[in-house]
């Protein structure tokens, strides 16, 4: 994935606006809130998405019942070529009752979740990446985004997965399906943690 500047701007905009619910006018791009306090701490937040990894099962494409997996499948939605973060700190935050926190809204694109398609296939790392990539600690990367890549290097010369093309929504994100238990792509869920110092929550809808 790339860092996008535009992606950027929506998130910063949306994350000022201090709403525990999302952008309703974010368009086609996936979403993902964190909210926490005293301090945000950027690595408690990925590695709280990358956590619900033990929520989903691959083989159904759905999340334990009761559970969330949205953010996990979104962030390794294979895909997703641009994200873009945004932070902001929030005396209040509609939707939270919680006080003097921080909002981080992070935006995706093309976006995940996407109804009836996997993350990703399953199998050995890098063995189905697209033409003009390489293989980079176990992940497809363009080379183009790689100069610093030695010229020896082998792009690889295997086409993607026809069920991962990116494939986008056939409507706005705003009017899919109502949210359906066990569904990682219609979940909505709340997630509070009180740690000994720190407050922090993920929405996913």
């Amino acid at each position: 994935q790339t860092w996008d500047t535009e992606l950027e701007a929506l998130a910063q905009s949306y994350a000022e606006k201090c709403i525990w619910d999302h952008n309703k006018e974010r368009g086609r791009r996936g979403e993902n809130l964190f909210a926490m306090a005293p301090t945000l701490e950027l690595e408690f937040a990925m590695e709280d998405w990358n956590g619900e990894e033990k929520f989903y099962n691959l083989t159904t494409s759905t999340c334990v019942p009761g559970q969330m997996c949205g953010h996990y499948t979104q962030v390794v939605w294979s895909s997703t070529h641009q994200i873009g973060c945004g932070a902001h700190f929030c005396e209040k935050i509609d939707g939270i009752e919680t006080d003097n926190m921080h909002l981080l809204v992070c935006n995706y694109y093309p976006p995940g979740n996407m109804k009836g398609k996997k993350p990703y296939v399953e199998g050995p790392s890098c063995t189905n990446c697209p033409t003009g990539t390489v293989c980079v600690n176990n992940l497809c990367v363009r080379v183009s985004l790689r100069p610093d890549l030695p010229s020896n290097s082998t792009p690889s010369s295997l086409l993607p997965a026809g069920a991962l093309d990116t494939e986008e929504l056939e409507t706005d994100q705003t009017s899919v399906d109502p949210p359906k238990a066990g569904a990682p792509s219609t979940c909505l869920g709340f997630s509070l943690f009180l740690l000994p110092s720190a407050i922090l929550l993920g929405l996913l809808l």
